[in-house]
């Protein structure tokens, strides 16, 4: 039986911390194309999330994502394929809305092909500037990379992603693994950056 598409109002408010497979800051925030197609491991806290009128708020979730293209015009429009991975802890009601968001492909979202969608323990760490995030597939370490001052993160302005993120924090990662749907992939001292967002629309969901 095939599920009728709703209109639903989203809004969700939060912090993405990401790695990528770059050296050197990742070329796609400056609107460059790279010699081959890149990979990332996006691990997002929800700060307030709703679908509907169903609650996220503090829901944890990673993407990784196998890039399509190595255009940086591509990557909203040519995404990637990848796993989903979701805490653990979430209600069967929540599971339905947040699968059928994530197969929505909602715009910004660079996850187009999903090649699994798993429920796990997400242990997240922070010790001063240093983010540790681990779960049973996988794992990164990254920290923010200071100014002049030694105290402030520094930034990338005017940046494409800025549709998307409020601001975006240059890390450097200091390693980033993954094991799953065929991926057995291992970084050392590669790219990464922290934003925040704070969006709002309204998609069409199958529930």
């Amino acid at each position: 039986m095939s599920k009728s598409k709703v209109r639903m109002n989203v809004r969700m408010k939060g912090v993405m911390y990401e790695a990528c497979a770059s050296e050197g800051h990742c070329s796609f925030y400056f609107g460059r194309d790279r010699e081959e197609p890149c990979k990332s491991f996006q691990f997002t806290q929800l700060e307030e999330g709703y679908i509907g009128d169903v609650d996220f708020s503090g829901l944890c979730t990673i993407d990784v994502i196998d890039l399509y293209s190595n255009k940086a015009t591509d990557l909203f429009t040519v995404g990637g394929e990848g796993g989903a991975y979701i805490s653990e802890n979430t209600t069967e009601e929540q599971r339905k809305y947040i699968e059928a968001y994530y197969y929505s492909f909602p715009p910004g979202n660079v996850l187009k092909k999903i090649l699994g969608i798993r429920y796990v323990d997400i242990n997240f760490s922070q010790e001063g500037k240093i983010y540790h995030v681990k779960m049973p597939y996988g794992e990164m370490k990254l920290s923010l990379t200071t100014g002049m001052d030694g105290k402030n993160p520094q930034r990338i302005e005017n940046s494409p992603f800025g549709a998307f993120l409020k601001e975006v924090n240059i890390c450097n990662t200091h390693f980033w693994k993954y094991n799953d749907f065929g991926r057995n992939w291992y970084f050392k001292n590669r790219s990464g950056m922290i934003g925040s967002f704070d969006l709002e629309s309204k998609v069409k969901l199958a529930i």
